[in-house]
């Protein structure tokens, strides 16, 4: 790995050490802390406190453009004069957004070449960041969810799946109260639904698994752990055959048909449910008929009910049947008298108590 790799790892290590203002810490706190990422990340050993204390000194001058305001108190403890500080939150340079500016100006004279079909959007985004850096007038606001559980996590799986290694994975499923420990081997990241997932193979089951970011607790390179190559799927494939994130491999794509009001017809003209979406007819009031050919899913279904009223499955009859069932179950517990307590009463705090 390149030298300036090491040295991004290594003032990250620090600016995230300095941020936890609830320990103090020593040269040698910092010191260790770096070597423990470097061990972990890439195996690396034996920082010295010389390269520790020079990073520092870089961090604190303008030769990156840091300025970072750490001092030391009592001759011995590092810390942020200003505790808000961080140099993952500091603004781009006039330079550094002209420089990205024209390497913008390069991608876009790629956008007709079949490798960067689709990314106009990703394109458009970081344009429109860096115009809301250089004149604070944003124009583009993408939906993000800032409360997001595991994004952290992101890095670091990248990694081990671009190095091939197994990792050691602490998970907390929605339906246990207890931690679960996985050994797998990540191929796949994807976000769905404003969620990131990791596809891996779970070495025990012997199995491909989907598992949440957001439910995640820990990952580690599980160093003992051999990797398990994936001849189990191609990704493209594997990820354009459904809607969403999970499936049995052993499932098959089905022809599904969707009838479609005239209320809703424009919408899912201009954005298909799938890929493959195909028109089987339009009548002069405007509703329209579709198919899909995909794997069934939750996630189908859950998009299917999302529609209400206004759309109705033909074909398969057994997934119409689990939108009729879906459909009988929320209309049951509407018709429930009196509705449901938004509290419990023992509370006394009831809004349906009048």
């Amino acid at each position: 790995m390149p030298s300036n790799r090491n040295f991004l790892m290594r003032i990250r290590v620090i600016d995230s050490c300095l941020h936890r203002r609830q320990r103090r810490w020593t040269i040698e706190d910092l010191r260790q802390a770096c070597e423990d990422a470097l061990y972990e990340y890439e195996g690396i050993e034996n920082i010295s406190l010389r390269t520790v204390q020079r990073d520092i000194e870089l961090m604190r001058g303008d030769k990156l453009g840091y300025f970072a305001p750490i001092i030391v108190k009592d001759k011995k403890y590092y810390e942020y004069e200003d505790p808000e500080f961080s140099i993952t939150q500091m603004p781009l340079s006039k330079r550094d957004l002209e420089e990205i500016g024209s390497a913008m100006d390069i991608l876009k004279q790629y956008n007709g070449f079949q490798g960067m079909a689709g990314q106009e959007d990703v394109l458009t985004r970081i344009q429109d960041h860096l115009q809301s850096q250089s004149s604070h007038n944003q124009i583009i606001y993408i939906e993000t969810n800032t409360r997001l559980k595991g994004l952290h996590f992101l890095s670091a799986l990248y990694d081990h799946i671009n190095k091939k290694e197994a990792i050691f994975v602490s998970y907390k499923p929605f339906k246990s109260n207890q931690n679960k420990e996985l050994h797998l081997s990540p191929y796949l990241l994807k976000e769905f639904n404003n969620r990131w997932f990791l596809v891996a193979h779970n070495i025990r089951k012997n199995g491909i698994q989907t598992i949440a970011l957001d439910r995640i607790i820990a990952v580690a390179h599980d160093k003992n752990g051999n990797y398990v190559e994936n001849t189990f799927f191609q990704p493209e494939t594997y990820l354009n055959d459904m809607v969403g994130v999970t499936r049995n491999l052993k499932s098959k794509k089905e022809i599904v048909t969707l009838f479609i009001d005239a209320e809703q017809a424009p919408y899912i003209l201009t954005k298909p449910i799938h890929n493959s979406q195909q028109l089987i007819r339009q009548d002069e009031n405007g509703d329209i008929v579709i198919s899909l050919n995909l794997i069934l899913n939750k996630e189908l279904e859950r998009l299917i009910l999302g529609f209400g009223c206004h759309a109705e499955v033909l074909a398969p009859r057994h997934l119409r049947n689990s939108i009729v069932q879906n459909i009988l179950t929320s209309t049951a517990r509407y018709q429930e008298l009196p509705p449901r307590p938004l509290f419990h009463p023992k509370s006394g705090n009831n809004l349906h108590s009048e």
